[in-house]
């Protein structure tokens, strides 16, 4: 099932985003995605089933190559056995942790990824009117 928001207020920040230089686009598109991607990893751990604490613990948020030009950020359980925990064995019942995570704070993330996104493109423009104006200052 697709799911699909909608967000106000963003053709400002729409229209400041295409009159940045890609790198600062790129720049701040990660940074907005490492507020969600890091909601979700803190919400993966709370989930995750502590036996000796390692699975908790390799719940963490990794850079990946960007493709197509934008900015991903993976949040991956690093143990050797996350894969055992959340689909279970011939031996071991599935206990779901990452799953669960991903779809309990969707709207929360999202709404976190929207005002991040203002406010890191906002950031963004001031300090490039700033450069300008200290590079206009020197002359």
């Amino acid at each position: 099932m697709a799911r699909s928001s909608r967000f106000e207020g963003f053709k400002e920040t729409s229209r400041s985003l295409n009159e940045m230089s890609k790198a600062a686009a790129r720049g701040v598109g990660k940074r907005s995605l490492g507020i969600p991607a890091e909601m979700l990893a803190r919400d993966v751990r709370r989930n995750a089933a502590v036996v000796t604490g390692d699975l908790r613990e390799s719940v963490d948020v990794f850079p990946s190559k960007s493709k197509r030009g934008q900015p991903h950020l993976e949040v991956r359980a690093e143990d050797i056995a996350s894969v055992q925990d959340e689909f279970g064995n011939s031996d071991q019942t599935a206990k779901p942790f990452f799953r669960p995570a991903i779809d309990e704070g969707q709207e929360r993330r999202l709404d976190a990824f929207a005002d991040a996104l203002m406010i890191e493109t906002q950031d963004s423009v001031i300090k490039a009117g700033q450069r300008a104006a200290a590079k206009a200052a020197k002359g």
